[in-house]
């Protein structure tokens, strides 16, 4: 059985964007390579530092659409800009990462093997007698132009209920 660690989160800020797409056509790399670079831009003509690794948060996922959320946690609320669910879609908005219970595993290698670690949570979350809550998110801790693709290490965090 893999390593998951339950823990207590405190909701953080974040900045985002929201993407939809069918699920035949999702491609986070596409995503992440259309949308960081605007949102690190924006950030910065903000003066806002971002307060951890980039994320993907998926409030729908399947079986015809992907709503997926992709932000970077901040120190505090971003100012002057609409909350992510209000704003139009690939436009930043203000969005909080929730608090609470969790369980985590931190997944290490190709993000190909991520699915693998949302069915390990789930089967511990069986074995176990835990709920799981929602959406779930993944936390990018190393940046892929950096690290070996086999090192890379991906948080999976799902909230439990």
């Amino acid at each position: 059985m893999p390593d998951i660690q339950v823990r207590d989160l405190t909701p953080q800020p974040a900045a985002a964007i929201r993407a939809t797409q069918p699920m035949s056509e999702l491609d986070m790399a596409a995503l992440f390579g259309e949308h960081m670079a605007n949102l690190a831009h924006r950030l910065a003509d903000l003066g806002i530092q971002p307060a951890g690794p980039p994320y993907a948060r998926y409030h729908e996922f399947g079986p015809e659409r992907a709503v997926v959320e992709i932000g970077v946690p901040v120190s505090t609320p971003v100012p002057n800009v609409p909350a992510l669910m209000e704003a139009e879609v690939g436009e930043l908005g203000s969005a909080e990462l929730p608090g609470g219970r969790v369980a985590i595993l931190v997944h290490r290698g190709p993000y190909a093997g991520l699915p693998g670690a949302y069915a390990a949570i789930e089967a511990w979350a069986h074995e176990s007698g835990e709920s799981l809550g929602g959406p779930m998110w993944e936390s990018y801790v190393d940046d892929p132009s950096e690290v070996a693709e086999a090192d890379l290490r991906t948080e999976v965090i799902w909230p439990l209920g």
